[in-house]
């Protein structure tokens, strides 16, 4: 995209247009006859999002090479058109021109409608860093620009390797939840009980009134340090300067909740990211649901995450 073709502020409507259009013309992948199959492990209930578009999805282990996507005409997209230092290739999927810190793309690999990105304009900046003040105010802008009486979204960012990343350019995720997990049936109700979660979460509910980017930095900073202090009392590891022990942080307008992670994935396929942690898990194939249920959904979250010190009575 060009300096002269610039794009309309971000908005409900014009989104899934600009999305739609993107499906259309065969840069974005999203499955119109997706499923959603619950599962029930214990006292958790779970759901999977049964789609082909996730069928080709990269992940850290693919090569650059063939990180490429096709267009209406079938011809690949040049790495050359990356941002410097990015792993990720953005031209053409823009939905608005962004900040001067953050822009706005479709995902290629949707299992929601629309699926959007929200990337760092500096392409160095990289997944293993902890959300920022800049980040945190580009996600609650565009909650705040979406949301509407219909459509509920959910940020999500999943920090580091064992977090469930695929890309290392720094990015968080935005949707409408496409299905309820046992952590967001929970957590948007004013019950006080707390569900079975076999791992360390750490969450807080927004009380009624006006909340600023300040006010959500600020609480991502305290439910972070909680989730550092498990994640290094149960791995005795460090945190290197400047990066963040490896987590789960999804917000909506009501509530956001901090997970410390230990693994990515079980096996090549039962991996989760941070939504799969709150029990809505997007799958490809039938097959890898079979594997998740062999598993054990609630043994495989706990091994996943950080085992949770005393079980919820």
């Amino acid at each position: 995209m060009t300096a002269s073709e610039r794009l309309p502020p971000i908005n409900g409507s014009l989104v899934l247009s600009r999305f739609d259009a993107l499906i259309e013309a065969g840069f974005v992948h999203y499955d119109d006859h997706q499923k959603i199959i619950e599962h029930t492990d214990g006292d958790l209930k779970f759901h999977f999002i049964l789609t082909k578009a996730l069928a080709k999805k990269p992940t850290l282990s693919t090569p650059p090479e063939q990180v490429l996507v096709q267009g209406q005409n079938k011809s690949p997209l040049s790495l050359m058109q990356q941002r410097p230092g990015s792993d990720i290739n953005t031209n053409g999927y823009e939905i608005d021109d962004g900040s001067k810190s953050h822009f706005r793309i479709a995902n290629k690999f949707c299992f929601s409608r629309p699926h959007l990105m929200m990337l760092t304009c500096d392409g160095y900046r990289r997944q293993h860093e902890p959300l920022d003040r800049s980040d945190l105010e580009a996600a609650w802008t565009t909650l705040a620009a979406l949301n509407d009486p219909a459509t509920d979204y959910v940020v999500f960012y999943n920090c580091g390797r064992d977090g469930g990343c695929s890309r290392l350019h720094k990015h968080m995720q935005l949707m409408p939840l496409p299905a309820d997990g046992f952590a967001t049936a929970f957590l948007n109700s004013h019950v006080a009980k707390e569900p079975r979660v076999p791992f360390e979460w750490f969450y807080y509910r927004f009380e009624d009134g006006a909340i600023t980017s300040a006010t959500i930095a600020n609480i991502y900073a305290q439910l972070l340090r909680q989730a550092t202090k498990a994640w290094k009392n149960c791995t005795g590891n460090t945190v290197a300067d400047g990066e963040a022990c490896p987590h789960n942080v999804a917000f909506t307008t009501r509530w956001m909740v901090v997970i410390p992670r230990r693994r990515a994935a079980i096996n090549k396929e039962a991996g989760v990211n941070s939504l799969g942690m709150l029990g809505v898990i997007a799958v490809a194939t039938e097959r890898e649901i079979e594997n998740w249920v062999r598993l054990g959904l609630t043994k495989s979250l706990r091994e996943l995450g950080v085992t949770r010190e005393k079980s919820i009575v």
